[in-house]
Parts: C-alpha cells; structure tokens; sequence
C-alpha cells in the first residue's frame, strides 16, 4: 500500500511538471499581445545582436538561467525524501536527502553570484523592478540558508529545528523561483487564464 502510494505521488508530480511547462511558448505569445502595453514600459534591457550578448557581463550572467534548476530541484527533491525517509525509514532516502542537500548548497552559491551579474546587465521599472528587488534578496538568502541548513544537518543530525529550517529553505526557494519566472514570463505568470 505504501509503495502503491509513493508511486502515485510520484507519477502525480511528474505530470503536473510536464503539464506546467507544456505550451508556454503559446502562453507567452498571448500575454504578450495582452500586456504590451503595460509591461513594455516597465522594461528596459541591454540589447543583444541576433541574441548574441554584447558584454561578457552578460556573456558571464546567462549562465544564471542554466544554474538555477539545480538549487530549486535539489531542495524540493530534499524536502521529499526527507518526507519519505520519516514515512518509510529507508536508509537510501537518508543518504540520497544529504547528498542532495550538500548538492544544493553548493549550486546555491554560483546560482546566486551568476544571479547579480546578470542583474547588472539589465534594468526594471514599475513592478518588474520590485520583483527585481525582492528576487535578488531572496536568492542571497536562499543560497546563505541552504548552506546553514546543510551545516545544521550535519552538525546536529535530524531535529525539529532541521526539519523546521528545511521546511523554511523549500519555501524560501519557491518564492524566489516564482519572483524569477514573474521577471522572465511576466508578473501574472501564475494568473489563471481568462477564457
């Protein structure tokens, strides 16, 4: 029963990200044609020679965008093998939740150095320029926090005050990959459609 469960869960997960990603080109065509007016006011961007950067800042702050699926993947893949080393009490989802945890840390850190330099290629307005704001801070803290919760583990084991830390890292992570898509699909990325 529990394996039949954890299958599910799995297979759930799975759908739901193929599903979420699936036809976003066309999303993005479609909020473009309803947001040009107010969203093309709000940014203004470095331009690129038939997509081609122009400065090796930008060169150098691209990779952010190739770097940032690892913390994220790492800490929500933690978060559910931690959820199923408590429910199951197999050694392999405590050995594999460390090792991604550690992972994650370590990703964390040029995910968030490759963030701001990127940053500096590019300038916001408007609302675009507060999810500027508060998306860089939270990736500065997402990085520092994945480190400590990282340390905590193996200072202190499995705790109340690690699983607490760790639920708090998965949120952190979250909102920051929300303000981010918000920066790079638009602010209402997560608005349900209209029709």
């Amino acid at each position: 029963m529990k394996r039949q469960l954890v299958l599910c869960i799995l297979c759930l997960l799975c759908f739901t990200f193929l599903y979420g990603h699936e036809g976003h080109k066309h999303r993005e065509e479609i909020a473009a044609k309803q947001e040009s007016a107010t969203i093309s006011s709000d940014i203004t961007t470095v331009e690129h020679v038939e997509s081609r950067p122009l400065t090796w800042m930008q060169w150098i702050g691209s990779f952010h965008f190739i770097f940032l699926h690892f913390p994220i993947a790492l800490i929500t893949m933690t978060a559910i093998s931690e959820l199923l080393f408590t429910w199951l009490q197999r050694p392999i989802f405590d050995d594999t939740s460390r090792f991604m945890l550690i992972a994650a840390a370590v990703f964390s850190v040029p995910t968030a150095i490759l963030g701001l330099t990127y940053s500096y290629t590019a300038s916001y307005n408007g609302l675009l320029a507060e999810f500027m704001l508060w998306h860089m801070w939270c990736g500065i803290a997402t990085a520092v926090f994945a480190i400590l919760v990282a340390l905590l583990r193996e200072r202190l084991g499995r705790s109340k005050l690690y699983y607490t830390s760790l639920f708090l890292l998965f949120l952190l992570v979250n909102i920051t990959g929300y303000l981010g898509g918000g920066m790079t699909f638009g602010p209402y990325q997560m608005y349900p459609p209209l029709n």
